[in-house]
């Protein structure tokens, strides 16, 4: 594609704290580069940049234009979808998410300010999925390489690669299924000097199985996974984002749920809500990999659907993420254009509900606002107009459960709910809430108790 002209094409640097960030970034940079971008990579985010590319898990940007994508595909899984409220991305000018699930879990969470970077949320792909898929033919080759590199022994291999490395979690794997007549691919990330006690753990395991088995092969932790998994028949792990990038090459994952993820003290049991990822426990590991390897057609009935929901634009990622990138510096419309909120899409629906209460059909219109709160929309008014319609009709405890949902949505100006909020609680003789709530409501309405002659009123009645 031809860049158009700049008059000055600024540098762009990407910032990681580890090589798996710096693989899932390098297609964007060679991409840019060939575009004629001046390309730095840094390891200090705080460092400014005219452009700045980051990938790191809460990090905040210091450029004159901004770009944030995840750190993993399983980022923050724990709390999904409330991600963005641990992790804001509002002080970024672009946020990238890889595909479908990505976008449904953002659109949950639009309503929220933290959610929402300058120019939008576009959905552009995974970067690193172009090393697979921008040129198939090549990335073959060098899987095929590897596997000369490394003598394997047997057709089939089964991969392990997990998040983290302790509590022996890598003998585990080996000592289960070491007298199969498959190959052992023990894969450890390229963690960073600053976590040097998981990789103290990764080198005890590494010196243990290394040359322990004909079949067991400790692979180069700085190759990319990618490789890794275009060898792989199965791929075993504790929780890690790679049972998500396994899709990308059709193989089937297995986690390990009784494994445990030390970030926390005690450790924790691996958390693995994909439900694309076969479930199992170190006791049921080796009944489990067989199955897989016996019944590979069970397995891979439900990967390619699940491939089209976690990642978009296979081997265009990169590609994209530079052409939005150059529209936006140029002033121009974006070529992607930024994902719509499902909030926005929710209220049009419920304009709709609105203007036939105008018309008189209050039946029609309650029914759509019930629809939509059924779905848990984070669209505010259906929450308010039935919750007052309910005050109205005197169920004051589920009136006050709708307009607490719509205080909660209505991040940006929550007068209105919270006005209505203090009434109920009011009507019910819950005088620490209605004051609480009217404190807050204070702070969005100057004079608000002589602004709403009512709120007062009700206050009156308590005393």
């Amino acid at each position: 594609m031809t860049t158009p002209a700049l008059n000055h094409l600024p540098a762009i640097t990407f910032f990681y704290t580890d090589n798996c960030e710096r693989q899932a970034l390098a297609p964007v940079a060679d991409e840019a580069a060939s575009r004629g971008f001046p390309i730095q990579w840094s390891t200090d985010s705080r460092q400014y940049a005219e452009i700045g590319v980051y990938c790191e898990h809460a990090c905040k940007p210091n450029a004159g234009f901004s770009i944030i994508l995840l750190h993993d595909l399983a980022q923050r899984h724990d709390i999904w979808p409330h991600f963005w409220h641990h992790e804001p991305w509002s002080a970024f000018d672009m946020g990238i998410v890889p595909g479908a699930d990505w976008v449904d879990r953002w659109q949950t969470q639009a309503v929220f300010a933290k959610a929402r970077p300058k120019l939008g949320v576009f959905d552009l792909g995974w970067p690193k999925a172009d090393l697979v898929y921008r040129n198939q033919d090549e990335f073959k080759q060098q899987a095929q390489s590897l596997r000369e590199q490394l003598g394997l022994k047997y057709d089939r291999s089964i991969l392990y690669a997990p998040s983290w490395e302790n509590h022996g979690k890598q003998d585990d794997f080996v000592q289960a299924l070491k007298d199969l007549p498959v190959n052992l691919l023990l894969k450890q990330a390229p963690w960073s000097e600053k976590y040097r006690w998981v990789l103290n753990n990764i080198d005890e395991m590494d010196a243990l199985h290394r040359g322990c088995a004909d079949n067991v092969y400790v692979i180069d932790r700085e190759i990319s996974i990618m490789y890794c998994l275009g060898l792989a028949d199965v791929m075993v792990s504790d929780e890690s984002s790679v049972l998500t990038e396994a899709l990308l090459l059709d193989v089937p994952g297995v986690a390990v749920i009784d494994w445990v993820i030390p970030d926390t003290n005690p450790p924790r049991p691996a958390c693995v809500p994909y439900d694309y990822v076969t479930k199992t426990t170190r006791a049921g590991l080796r009944d489990t990999v067989l199955d897989v390897l016996e019944r590979p057609q069970h397995y891979q009935a439900e990967i390619s659907i699940n491939k089209q929901q976690q990642f978009a634009h296979l081997g265009e990622s990169a590609r994209l993420i530079v052409d939005n990138l150059l529209a936006a510096l140029q002033g121009q419309p974006l070529p992607t254009p930024a994902l719509k909120p499902q909030v926005e899409i929710d209220r049009n629906t419920y304009q709709q509900a609105e203007q036939l209460a105008a018309q008189g059909d209050m039946k029609l219109s309650t029914q759509i606002m019930l629809d939509l709160i059924k779905k848990g929309s984070t669209c505010w008014e259906p929450y308010n107009d039935l919750g007052t319609l309910l005050v109205g009709q005197g169920q004051l405890e589920d009136a006050e459960m709708l307009l607490e949902k719509a205080v909660h949505f209505a991040q940006e100006n929550p007068a209105i709910p919270l006005s209505n909020l203090t009434e109920v609680y009011c009507l019910q003789e819950k005088a620490d809430k209605a004051l609480q709530t009217l404190v807050k409501l204070s702070q969005h309405v100057p004079n608000s108790a002589a602004s709403i002659p009512h709120i007062r009123k009700c206050m009156e009645t308590m005393f």
